[in-house]
């Protein structure tokens, strides 16, 4: 702008110079032709070195930008002050694709924390059936040892169980059951979906293993089973308990033997089945654990005051923080169904730490159990032995599923019974 209105005044310098002396002073007049001349050429010079200093630095800028990198910005110094409006337009335009961009980033980031934290498997599978897109339950699931990004999803399924295959081959939800590597049974939830990203089709699978929440439903199923069988026995035992002590006491009076027996046999019998009672009744008010540091040592000498064992490995060094008063009657429920099982007594505890969690194998020499056994021996009620309840290992596993451990009973190949419990660090 000032370059212009220089040239401007010297332009009409030089007309009125031309009027008022071009006729008395020709070298006057060609002088100051000459002089503008000269100041036109350095003003031009100097505005076009200006605009191609801001063409260059737009064009820099530009490129950046088409290569992501929304960091560049030009100087108010290259460019004159009419274009500084553009200059400021250009820097606006890269300040908010940089906020946008550091947004996007931010939002990225958390959601992969997000997927990557989350306990359910997430495939996502492109038209050409490559995976473009997972997280880390799916690496350990499918128990990959290189990255899964990249991999062709038809080979990868191939590869697992039948019942795998049938549910990721089906659009939309399923539940299917199959055996671990542990011989465990495991239910899974497999939901299929489809979905376009820039107009290609890809295919969205996410899988949940539901054991966990069956195992949790069906233990609060029996809970409250149980609670309204002993609330119901509770109001009519009562009663007849009272009975009974009457009958007891007019017995007595009348110095009736007989009858005095049938009362007492009868008040025995509902002694009997009240201590019963309380016996389930403790699966239904099994407290939150109070977790502190397990000292191995002292809980190691505590067993063995009360059942003998033989003892395999080192103890452990990781620290783990559990209800200790808890853990061992764990521990006792199991040793004593040890012993029971295999008379000679010839019982074994080994440790075994792993990445995750700490491994604690109590193993027997009895007949083991069978298929039947082991499926249905964490239920309450059901029990093999004659005169057994089906309480103890119940309790036993509300309280490990109560410090989010497992219990999984194996049956060992030289004969006997294995008995794991893994609890967390």
């Amino acid at each position: 702008m000032k370059t212009t209105m220089v040239l401007v005044i010297a332009q009409l310098g030089l007309l009125l110079m031309i009027y008022l002396f071009g006729a008395q002073q020709p070298w006057l007049v060609l002088s100051a032709i000459s002089l503008t001349a000269i100041v036109t050429y350095i003003l031009l010079n100097r505005a076009n070195k200006q605009q191609r200093q801001l063409f260059l630095a737009l064009e820099h800028g530009l490129q950046s930008l088409r290569d992501n990198d929304f960091s560049v910005g030009i100087n108010d110094d290259v460019a004159s002050q009419s274009h500084r409006q553009l200059i400021d337009a250009f820097n606006q335009t890269s300040e908010k694709l940089r906020d946008e961009r550091q947004h996007i980033y931010q939002r990225e980031m958390l959601l992969d924390k997000v997927l990557n934290a989350s306990p359910m498997v997430m495939v996502l599978v492109d038209q050409r059936g490559k995976i473009v897109l997972t997280n880390h339950a799916a690496q350990q699931t499918f128990n990959l040892t290189g990255a899964m990004i990249g991999r062709d999803w038809a080979q990868l399924v191939n590869a697992l169980a039948i019942e795998f295959q049938n549910a990721l081959a089906s659009q939309g939800e399923s539940i299917f059951s199959l055996i671990d590597q542990q011989g465990q049974q495991q239910a899974w939830h497999v939901a299929c979906s489809t979905l376009t990203i820039h107009q290609a089709t890809h295919h969205l699978y996410l899988l949940k293993t539901i054991t966990q929440e069956l195992s949790k439903q069906e233990v609060t199923t029996w809970k409250k089973v149980i609670s309204v069988i002993s609330h119901e026995l509770n109001n009519s035992m009562a009663p007849i308990s009272s009975m009974c002590h009457s009958g007891e006491l007019l017995a007595k009076n009348l110095n009736e033997p007989r009858l005095n027996r049938v009362f007492s046999t009868i008040s025995g019998r509902v002694n009997h089945l009240n201590e019963f009672i309380k016996g389930y009744a403790s699966l239904t008010r099994v407290k939150e654990p109070k977790k502190s540091l397990i000292s191995w040592p002292i809980l190691i000498e505590q067993l063995q005051t009360l059942y003998q064992f033989e003892l395999l490995s080192p103890l452990p060094t990781a620290s783990v923080y559990a209800d200790v008063a808890q853990i061992e009657q764990v521990l006792i429920n199991i040793l004593k169904n040890g012993h029971e099982a295999d008379p000679q007594g010839n019982i074994t505890l080994s440790f075994a730490a792993h990445p995750d969690y700490l491994g604690l194998e109590i193993c027997d020499n009895g007949s083991g159990m069978s298929a039947e056994v082991i499926q249905n021996a964490l239920l309450p009620f059901y029990s093999t032995k004659h005169s057994g309840t089906g309480v103890g290992l119940a309790l036993c596993r509300e309280i490990i599923d109560g410090h989010q451990g497992k219990l999984i009973f194996n049956n060992r190949s030289a004969g006997g019974l294995s008995v794991s419990v893994l609890l967390p660090y």
